[in-house]
């Protein structure tokens, strides 16, 4: 399958995967990509954040949100020059303690394939944090530095609250498998979109943690939908690229552990 190009204007974009370093690229609630405490621990509750970089063992850009109720969400691929070609993404549920940060991940690839895997990250500071990813027995180490005041714009929005405004209207871009998708928005968050004679309708909401991002809900139509009639869940990320004109949206979503894509468009 054709992988989505996705054009960056010099802006790196989404996950945490395959890679041995990425930055934190913004602060997360409070302050900041998450705090330790006396002795090196991590504060639980505050490694919410945004993070991206380069993963130097395979070359991947990533970027990467962790919500405040600790969901990961990212997307990784490949830059050349000011485009990327959208490789994957991956999702889980994860939890703080003491120790640090893990969450169980899914890893859905642009070509169908789907591998699980555990995140683990620890030594949280304003400066980045460090961890771990394995999948299927492979073990990736990576560790984060600190990009703050990049000209990625989301991080430094991260502590804003999201609003139906912004992303009311219509949307042209393609999901990760390459298939160009057109989405409108209404005022009220009601959505409906088409793919390749798919059709689905869903909803979008504000997060009520009152951070940058919305909620996503999607239902499939009948045939030729690949999951007819399924639902997919996921968030909605809004940002202003850094030639200050055009909007970018990320919606990452799954349906359950068995498949999961990426709408990205530009308006």
């Amino acid at each position: 399958m054709a992988k989505n190009i996705l054009l960056l204007c010099g802006v790196s974009v989404m996950l945490i995967s395959c890679g041995t370093s990425y930055n934190n690229v913004g602060g997360g609630v409070g302050s900041g990509a998450g705090e330790t405490g006396a002795g090196g621990n991590v504060v639980a509750g505050d490694v919410q954040g945004v993070y991206s970089g380069i993963a130097s063992s395979s070359g991947y850009t990533f970027w990467t949100i962790i919500l405040p109720n600790e969901k990961l969400y990212g997307i990784y691929g490949t830059v050349n020059g000011d485009q990327i070609l959208l490789d994957g993404m991956i999702t889980g549920q994860g939890t703080t303690n003491s120790s640090g940060y893990t969450a169980s991940v899914t890893d859905f690839f642009h070509t169908g394939s789907v591998k699980s895997g555990t995140f683990g990250a620890s030594d949280f500071t304003g400066a980045g944090l460090d961890g771990t990813l394995a999948e299927n027995g492979t073990v990736t180490t990576f560790t984060g530095t600190s990009v703050l005041g990049s000209v990625w714009d989301y991080g430094t929005t991260f502590q804003t609250s999201a609003s139906l405004s912004s992303i009311s209207g219509t949307w042209t871009g393609t999901l990760l498998d390459g298939m160009t998708t057109t989405v409108t928005i209404s005022s009220s968050g009601s959505l409906t979109g088409s793919s390749s004679g798919c059709s689905f309708t869903g909803t979008v909401a504000p997060d009520s943690s009152n951070t940058n991002f919305y909620d996503v809900s999607l239902t499939f139509g009948s045939t030729p939908c690949a999951f007819a009639n399924q639902t997919a869940n996921g968030i909605g990320v809004e940002y202003l690229l850094s030639d200050g004109v055009t909007n970018q949206l990320l919606v990452p979503v799954t349906v359950g552990n068995s498949a999961g894509t990426v709408f990205a468009a530009e308006r």
